[in-house]
């Protein structure tokens, strides 16, 4: 028994193959892992198999295998043809007689010799009754799937119709009351919506908790939503590999989990990844950042030109600027690499 690793698992048994100098067809090979490719660079394995020559141990191995499961009247059916007594090999025959005689070969069991054709028929007859069974068993799910699809749908087409607003109702309302906020209120209702953003909130987590698992990291994500907003909360011991370097692997994170959704769900939703609070830390340090920033141009007077940053994080920038007097920012470039001066104000 040994294992070998390759970057495909093709890979890792031509190595095996060659080192043990034996074919295919002589070699038992069982695939430990596949290979992975990875995410972003991280998690990427090779793929592991073990090999080993075929000798009398692994046959009787592999037949022990087979048999597994198999009831032992089929298993007797199918024993091995045993030699009667007075048994001549067709080499040692002598040459035909005028007789013509033959004998009937059989198969001996415990209980009774059973002639091969009629056991070949037993087990014939008895593979045709389980499929026909099984079919039995296909027809009568798919008749129950199709009765509780059909009552899913009515159910939906019920609850559809009593969500529904009439054109009079509507026109009434906006008679009453004009305010865009209750034109919202009517034309979206907050049932529809909370319903939406839940199926939402659901596939985009089982999305990203994928994507991180195929980055071989081991994680739990709690989802909170609030009408459009969905929140996704990551929990896991190697927080930094999905933060990245200045937040970068979260980020792209993010952008990934907002295309999900965009491409499912109205674009009118979004979706926020944090990890143990990183997103706070984060904002609270880059208004310190930024109140520093903002006191050296006030002291030299020479423009201050940021790192690149997201949109998210110019805005906090943006904002921060404008609570201190004296000084102003604009933003400058093209996104990904779209950045903040901060300036004297004019």
């Amino acid at each position: 028994m040994a294992l070998y690793t390759g970057k495909t698992v093709e890979e890792a048994i031509e190595a095996g193959l060659q080192d043990l100098h034996i074919s295919r067809l002589k070699a038992h090979i069982r695939v430990i892992s596949k290979e992975k490719k990875g995410f972003l660079g991280f998690g990427k394995k090779l793929a592991q198999v073990d090999i080993e020559g075929i000798n009398e141990g692994t046959v009787y191995q592999a037949d022990q295998e087979a048999v597994k499961g198999i009831p032992d009247d089929i298993n007797r059916q199918n024993a091995p043809l045993v030699k009667p007594q007075g048994f001549v090999s067709p080499e040692n025959q002598p040459e035909a007689s005028d007789s013509g005689s033959s004998e009937i070969e059989t198969v001996t069991t415990d209980e009774q010799d059973i002639p091969v054709d009629k056991a070949k028929a037993e087990i014939t007859d008895s593979v045709e009754e389980a499929l026909q069974e099984e079919e039995l068993h296909e027809d009568f799910s798919q008749e129950t799937s199709d009765v509780q699809v059909a009552d899913q749908e009515a159910s939906d087409n019920q609850a559809q119709a009593e969500n529904q607003v009439a054109p009079s109702e509507i026109s009434d309302k906006k008679a009453e009351d004009n305010s865009f906020e209750a034109f919202i209120a009517s034309e979206f209702p907050e049932a529809a919506i909370s319903k939406d953003i839940e199926k939402a909130a659901d596939e985009v987590a089982d999305y990203v908790t994928k994507i991180i698992y195929e980055m071989d990291i081991e994680a739990t994500i709690d989802k909170s939503h609030n009408r459009r907003q969905i929140n996704l909360q990551i929990d896991t011991q190697e927080a930094g590999r999905v933060i990245g370097y200045h937040g970068k692997v979260l980020k792209s994170l993010q952008l990934l989990a907002q295309n999900f959704l965009h491409d499912r769900y109205s674009k009118n939703f979004s979706v926020t990844l944090n990890v143990h609070d990183y997103v706070e830390h984060r904002t609270e340090t880059l208004i310190d950042f930024t109140q520093k920033v903002a006191n050296r141009v006030l002291d030299s007077g020479d423009n201050y030109t940021m790192d690149p940053m997201s949109n998210s994080e110019r805005k906090i920038v943006h904002k921060t600027i404008a609570g201190i007097e004296g000084v102003e920012s604009y933003s400058e470039g093209n996104d990904p690499n779209r950045y903040v001066v901060v300036s004297l104000q004019a």
